[in-house]
């Protein structure tokens, strides 16, 4: 079976969008929210006090069939520096559920994600008890890994589209808990994704990571198809420096990867690497990104469905130009969603049919 990043000519045709062009349309409403499709919007702020803070609104909750009808679902998650989970859901009615397909406009009920990569972000949530304003300003032009589409199936027909249009953001966040009120700055994230078909049902995992490292800002992936799609790895890659893309690469011909000294997760059974190391080259220069895991901050285990890993570690960017190598350093999160088999149960056999678990970066 067949899976490819769509690069060519045709795909883009097909998708009726320009290479390296990014549209406001892009980011507004891609499917009809119907049956068979599933879309998200994410966003997330990693705060000066050392919070960090997700929101999440999707056309149905991620933890279901793309084949349920519109169920209009937001997710909400606020770790707070000593580690405690502030988690809050809702699921509206599907007249409480309206987007735009002309740009970022989406209301579920009393809560709204608006805005585009000119003029910045706005996202408010609101809970009986708790209630957040996200306000995001981007610092790095709007990015698109080629088409932004994985397709899977001989006709291309199945497909997962991803597109990081904000990979950096100047975040002023303000939290309403527990009656208190607290403005906090920090730095910003939003990214789009949908599709028509489970996950799980076409890959065997992914590796999703975002850094930001003194001027850099660093965007990865690593899609690997299911083992009836031939295990095919499809990587992307951005490095960005003071609000200018240096280097985008996409599928394995453009960049290099490596997941090494893979060990089996005693609490989840999944294999996970301990180092992750992504490179490219830009004309004359290099860049590689290096991941070194250090601890395990958060994980869900979905059982014969598969399981999501986030870890906390070290991120070294190394920016190589005329043979000499500037190396910067920092900590960052990550995340693995693996749907594969376990290494002790062989063949990952599920009764869950096309369950969607839990898919939005929980950064």
């Amino acid at each position: 079976m067949h899976a490819v990043i769509g690069t060519r000519p045709e795909h883009y045709e097909r998708l009726g969008i320009t290479p390296e062009v990014v549209q406001p349309w892009e980011d507004g409403l891609r499917t009809d929210a119907a049956d068979g499709t599933f879309e998200w919007w994410y966003c997330d702020a990693h705060l000066e006090d050392g919070s960090t803070l997700t929101v999440e609104f999707h056309t149905k909750p991620p933890f279901v069939s793309p084949k349920t009808p519109l169920t209009p679902f937001v997710m909400v998650s606020l770790t707070l520096p000593d580690g405690t989970r502030i988690d809050k859901t809702c699921t509206e009615a599907p007249e409480a559920f309206t987007a735009s397909k002309e740009g970022c406009d989406v209301t579920i009920g009393a809560n709204s994600f608006r805005g585009g990569f000119e003029d910045g972000y706005a996202v408010h949530v609101e809970f009986p008890d708790f209630a957040a304003d996200i306000t995001l300003t981007p610092e790095v032009p709007p990015w698109r890994p080629e088409t932004g589409h994985a397709f899977f199936g001989e006709d291309e027909d199945r497909y997962i589209a991803w597109l990081p249009v904000c990979a950096r953001a100047a975040a002023q966040v303000t939290l309403v808990s527990e009656g208190r009120t607290r403005q906090l700055t920090g730095v910003g994230y939003h990214d789009h994704n949908w599709g028509n078909v489970a996950p799980r049902k076409v890959l065997d995992h992914w590796y999703w990571g975002r850094a930001c490292v003194g001027d850099y800002t660093v965007v990865t992936l690593m899609f690997v198809s299911d083992e009836i799609y031939g295990k095919k790895r499809m990587p992307a890659f951005l490095v960005a420096r003071s609000g200018k893309i240096l280097a985008s690469a996409v599928a394995e011909e453009s960049l290099t990867f490596s997941a090494e000294d893979v060990v089996v997760n005693a609490d989840s059974g999944v294999p996970v690497a301990k180092r992750l190391r992504y490179g490219t080259e830009a004309g004359e220069a290099s860049y590689a990104v290096t991941f070194e895991h250090r601890e395990d901050s958060f994980m869900l285990d979905f059982g014969n469905a598969g399981a999501y890993h986030r870890f906390l570690g070290d991120v070294t960017v190394e920016d190589t130009r005329n043979g000499r190598t500037e190396a910067v350093h920092g900590r960052t999160l990550w995340e693995l969603l693996y749907f594969g088999p376990r290494p002790e149960e062989g063949t990952g056999d599920s009764a869950q049919g096309d369950r969607m678990p839990l898919v939005g970066h929980q950064a």
